[in-house]
């Protein structure tokens, strides 16, 4: 018999869950920020953002603090830069 794994460990026994519900959760904030700025004729991604920071903080309830620490710091990052992408686009329509 061989030994499982890590992808497979968690797998079966259901680790990832409170990560995937936090990214479900984060990905459906931002999708509704992306409305928001596509009203206003911007275009963003803050969707898959807020999936990486909700990933973050369900790894944080996992007990799996090297993704937590990742990831949140990624969904913060893709946050600012969704924010620095929309003043861009609206300092560039005030000048046209």
């Amino acid at each position: 018999m061989r030994e499982l794994n890590t992808r497979e460990v968690e797998a079966v026994s259901g680790a990832g869950f409170f990560a995937d519900l936090g990214k479900s959760i984060g990905s459906a904030i931002g999708g509704i920020v992306d409305l928001g700025t596509s009203a206003g004729g911007l275009t963003t991604d803050a969707t898959t953002a807020g999936g990486t920071l909700g990933s973050g903080i369900g790894s944080i309830l996992e007990l799996d603090i090297v993704s937590a620490i990742s990831n949140i710091g990624s969904g913060i990052v893709g946050i600012i830069n969704v924010g620095i992408s929309a003043i861009s686009q609206i300092a560039a329509k005030k000048s046209s």
